[in-house]
């Protein structure tokens, strides 16, 4: 089994969206952020080959709209055909992409447009999984969540062909465990990573990064915060009882951690980086 972390580059938003229903005081003292109040965000996925199958989760930005890309203060950007291509992996080698969601910073880079405006999976021969609500939400996204679905990408994935729309927990593998969770987005995918000698949350957007641990805070993102806190408290339950290691997505410091119980709460124990493991 080969791991391989895909770093895209990284982005800014504020703060206080990010740790929505925590006091500035509190996560400044956990998380830098500039004058302003923008905080540097890691975008990460994961490349893994099991000797029979490649599988990509999440596939970062679009680079179509280049506004877009302003607006989140990118720079240098690499797609996720670059990526993929410089982890000595061809596009289209990869069996699959599991997109965690379909917010426009997890699912842009799966595909591309012609010169006549038409979209074309980047990853030809790979089957594109997603669960069929978080399908439906981003078809018809509410008010509160359409900023966060790009409506050209929607479309494209919505007529593409090779798609695998899961309805509950799902094992794509024996070794690759699909869990579903509402609160941050209906049908949002936390893949579990079953490796020989121990478990790997890709813990996306339930859990950012190791300061939410920290502060038990939820996003301002999230569709369902009382439903996001609930579901966040009781899968770390799970991975602290189990020994699951997490991979942060979003954390720019921190890659993954382990678990322990300090203070009445689980928090982070153990830094480290995929290439350790």
């Amino acid at each position: 089994m080969k791991i391989k972390s895909v770093i895209f580059s990284p982005f800014k938003v504020d703060g206080q969206m990010m740790f929505g229903n925590t006091k500035e005081h509190l996560w400044h003292k956990a998380y830098p952020s500039d004058k302003k109040g923008l905080c540097a965000w890691a975008l990460r996925s994961l490349l893994i080959d099991d000797g029979q199958n490649i599988v990509l989760i999440d596939s970062g930005f679009s680079n179509i709209n280049k506004q877009l890309l302003n607006e989140y203060f990118i720079t240098n950007f690499k797609s996720a055909t670059e990526l993929v291509e410089e982890s000595k992996v061809k596009c289209n080698q990869v069996n699959y992409v599991l997109h965690t969601h379909l917010h426009l910073d997890h699912c842009g880079g799966s595909f591309q447009f012609d010169k006549n405006e038409n979209p074309q999976p980047i990853f030809t021969n790979a089957t594109y999984i997603i669960s069929k609500r978080q399908m439906l939400s981003a078809a018809r996204p509410s008010d509160f969540e359409k900023d966060s679905f790009q409506s050209d990408i929607i479309q494209a994935f919505a007529n593409h062909k090779k798609i695998n729309l899961i309805e509950t927990n799902y094992h794509l593998f024996p070794w690759l465990e699909l869990r579903l969770f509402n609160g941050h987005t209906k049908g949002l995918i936390v893949p579990v990573i079953h490796l020989p000698e121990q478990t790997l949350v890709f813990a996306g957007d339930l859990i950012p990064s190791a300061a939410h641990l920290s502060l038990e805070s939820i996003m301002s993102y999230n569709i369902d915060r009382g439903k996001s806190l609930k579901e966040q408290n009781e899968f770390l339950i799970e991975c602290f009882e189990k020994k699951y290691l997490i991979y942060f997505q979003h954390d720019f410091y921190n890659e993954c951690c382990s678990l322990k119980f300090a203070n009445n709460r689980i928090v982070p124990d153990k830094f480290f980086k995929i290439a350790e493991l």
